[in-house]
């Protein structure tokens, strides 16, 4: 299943009603937490996934993913006792239909595809999550490109070529933001030089594996960017 595929799938998902019982997180059986907190879980597990499955670690992400799955449950039943959103529930919809897709990849063990889905699932917790700063969501958003870089050059850079430029082009202008940013603040100009090689390297690269080392680069130093906050 390539990529375009795996998208139809999750929108034939979204039309479907979401399958989540209210009753198998009964509220007084709920920890105590809240959606910001429930979407940073996620988040963290989407981003581990994607290393167990690209690992073949089939146990690390089964097991990952059963806490996404809880995490999708406890949020839906945040989203429903709260005062009605339409765009927040249809974002917990397209959350859950990647999720699904995800499983299905798993069961096929195309563990490039599987990690292909949990980074979509992870950019629909970014877009459905609020940050304090448009700096921070832009620092998590080259995070996710960084990883959609990556996977879809190892799945198939041919077949995935335009989805990679548009990426490319939203890598780009992301970083374009931080890095005005970093300028307007006088801050960490190593970080603003680096970050700037690091983006024309990309830009230029022409082999599928130095894209993909490239892309492991541009992940460690968004966690140096996130560090500087």
């Amino acid at each position: 299943m390539n990529i375009r595929q795996r998208i139809q799938l999750a929108i034939v998902f979204t039309a479907l009603p979401l399958l989540i019982s209210m009753h198998a997180v009964p509220a007084s059986a709920a920890p105590a937490t809240t959606i910001p907190l429930t979407l940073a879980d996620m988040d963290k597990h989407a981003e581990q996934i994607i290393d167990t499955l690209l690992a073949k670690d089939r146990v690390a992400s089964r097991k990952h993913y059963q806490q996404l799955h809880h995490d999708i449950k406890l949020l839906d039943q945040m989203i429903k006792a709260a005062p009605y959103e339409e765009q927040r529930s249809r974002e917990l919809l397209m959350t859950y239909s990647w999720l699904r897709v995800m499983n299905q990849e798993m069961g096929h063990k195309s563990w490039v595809g599987a990690a292909v889905a949990a980074n979509q699932l992870s950019g629909m917790i970014i877009q459905t999550s609020h940050f304090p700063t448009l700096e921070e969501r832009d620092i998590a958003w080259l995070n996710y490109l960084g990883r959609e870089m990556e996977l879809l050059t190892l799945e198939d850079p041919v077949a995935n070529a335009d989805l990679l430029s548009i990426r490319l082009i939203t890598l780009e202008n992301t970083w374009g933001r931080l890095r005005d940013e970093l300028i307007r603040k006088f801050r960490n100009k190593p970080l603003l030089i680096q970050g700037d090689m690091l983006v024309d390297a990309i830009k230029s690269s022409k082999k599928p594996a130095e894209t993909v080392a490239l892309a492991k680069k541009l992940l460690d130093f968004v966690a140096q960017l996130e560090h500087s906050q």
